[in-house]
């Protein structure tokens, strides 16, 4: 399962990678659902397109998406293999938080992503990075699991052709 669970955990990199938040969402839960929904359905297309070739089979399915779950109720969790953990605004408040978090699914989780959803501390979210990154092998546990910390900029939320609800400034002043 391991060695399915490094394709699946590289995989799931690339489509976070490449997800865009519908929309700037006033709560961290609404992230946690568009991302949800936009893996699960990447994962487990039927057909030969898109990100489905990356799986080597077209994506044939079968890959559980869910959300809470598990000992560590990760954010995200796809076939109890990669947990994800989401912060929105990510600020110095939640580094000891989300520090206690990573080592809690380091337990559960052989593959563990650290997503921030905007971030307004980036010296806290490098030291964090710094701690985890570069430790990965085989199994669970803090000197095993695999750690990746992405970013999504704040900028970048929502359809660049939706002025009207894709988030940002009409958002913020509510139009």
């Amino acid at each position: 399962m391991i060695g399915n669970g490094n394709q699946t955990y590289q995989t799931v990199i690339e489509l976070v990678e490449a997800w865009r938040p519908a929309k700037n969402y006033g709560h961290e839960s609404k992230f946690q659902n568009d991302l949800s929904d936009f893996l699960d359905e990447e994962l487990n297309k039927q057909n030969d397109s898109g990100m489905g070739d990356l799986m080597g089979g077209g994506g044939s399915g079968g890959y559980v998406v869910s959300r809470e779950r598990g000992n560590s109720r990760g954010d995200v969790v796809i076939d109890d293999t990669v947990g994800i953990e989401m912060k929105r605004y990510f600020s110095n408040d939640q580094k000891k938080k989300l520090r206690g978090q990573l080592e809690d699914y380091a337990d559960n989780y052989p593959y563990v992503i650290a997503l921030a959803c905007g971030i307004d501390d980036m010296d806290g979210w490098r030291e964090l990075e710094n701690k985890f990154s570069n430790r990965g092998g085989m199994g669970m546990g803090m000197d095993q699991t695999e750690f990746t910390f992405i970013i999504k900029d704040r900028d970048n939320f929502g359809d660049p052709h939706d002025f009207g609800g894709g988030g940002g400034l009409g958002d913020l002043l509510g139009f």
